[in-house]
């Protein structure tokens, strides 16, 4: 009974406050950012992130522990204080993501027990380290039950940190129903918003070569993999998401295949893995071609000489998602994983073209945006 009633009481704010939060906001240009990007060669940190390009970050992960017992792994070089005084001196909200085997988040959440010791520790970690809310990557809940007891837990940890004061989200799988199964009649009242993994509809589990994160889907496909307008459109009509409460994701990472050319059939469990954009790059026009695939309106490289085919996403490609997203189809916001992989020791490529195309289709409301270091 005194769940119930609590869970009544913080469903009530939460319709309230949500509406009011989401009149006259700002649009939303996310960012993962990993942890152990701080070991990429070359390095990247807390002082390369353009704060000013931003208006979240995720910071990734936390784990819940493998013990299922509800308590936290905190990874050794985790937190980085920097992160969060930046951040905040820029007008930006930094969430921590908690991530981690499937097996364990569906045990947690299936014991009222584990949800409410799991959900307060989370609580603790969030206000003593000063991050503005939390993001669940569980990759992914497999059955109804699984998906009614996520929602618990959200319920949970939403009524230890409330709205508008905390922000709390949902990375979600681009397809729902084939991977992932949720309760959106349920979070949705709950999460300002979902992040939207539409990236890796091509890789290595698929038997032919494709796209990693096309705008369109191409009829041409063999597999009819996938593509942001799909999930977009699934989100919005058969699971009934608002649109400012979806975030929709871009790749800055690609696969590369050794195959002759875009939809060849492949054993791609042995012959392709990923790359990221900084890698790709000094591929283009050095012993490789590339196109474009109209029809996914997505870029490709293909080898001059031998097999080879490589899937990506570049400046034109991003800012066509970004206008497609916040402009055409009017949704909340856009993200990217992961933000350091365009990274090559002096610029990026793609977190600059996603950030002008995301303020040309008018995604920042305010003209200003102070900088970190003002």
């Amino acid at each position: 009974m005194r769940q119930s009633m609590t869970r009544f009481a913080v469903m009530s704010l939460l319709l309230l406050s949500s509406t009011l939060a989401l009149h006259g906001a700002d649009k939303r240009l996310l960012a993962y950012y990993e942890f152990d990007d701080q070991t990429n060669i070359p390095p990247y940190n807390a002082t390369n992130i353009p704060y000013h390009e931003l208006t979240h970050i995720i910071h990734s992960n936390i784990l819940p522990s493998p013990k299922a017992d509800g308590t936290l792994e905190i990874p050794d070089g985790f937190l980085e204080p920097r992160l969060i005084s930046r951040a905040h001196r820029a007008g930006v909200k930094v969430e921590v993501c908690v991530a981690g085997d499937a097996n364990v988040f569906a045990k947690i959440v299936g014991d009222p027990d584990l949800r409410e010791i799991f959900a307060a520790n989370l609580q603790a970690f969030v206000q003593k380290h000063g991050y503005d809310g939390v993001d669940i990557d569980w990759e992914v809940p497999e059955d109804h039950k699984q998906a009614v007891n996520f929602t618990a837990f959200l319920q949970d940890l939403r009524a230890l940190l409330p709205a508008p004061q905390y922000l709390l989200s949902a990375a979600v799988s681009s397809s729902p129903g084939s991977w992932g199964i949720y309760d959106f009649a349920g979070m949705t009242p709950v999460l300002d918003f979902y992040n939207v993994m539409t990236y890796d509809f091509h890789g290595p589990w698929t038997n032919h070569s494709g796209h990693n994160s096309p705008l369109f889907l191409s009829p041409e496909d063999p597999g009819q993999c996938g593509s942001l307008r799909r999930s977009i459109d699934n989100y919005l009509t058969k699971f009934d998401v608002p649109a400012e409460k979806l975030n929709i994701g871009t790749a800055f990472y690609g696969y590369k295949f050794l195959v002759a050319n875009l939809w060849d059939h492949c054993e791609c469990s042995g012959e392709a893995f990923s790359m990221t954009y900084a890698q790709v790059k000094p591929h283009i026009g050095k012993g490789w071609t590339r196109y474009v695939d109209p029809l996914a309106s997505a870029p490709y490289l293909v080898h001059n000489t031998k097999p080879g085919f490589i899937t990506y996403d570049d400046q034109d490609s991003t800012s066509r998602k970004a206008e497609y997203v916040i402009k055409t189809r009017d949704l909340g916001g856009i993200f990217m994983w992961e933000i350091s992989q365009d990274y090559d020791g002096h610029s990026q490529e793609l977190m600059t073209a996603l950030y002008r195309a995301f303020k040309h289709a008018g995604g920042f409301h305010r003209t200003y945006r102070a900088s970190p270091l003002e």
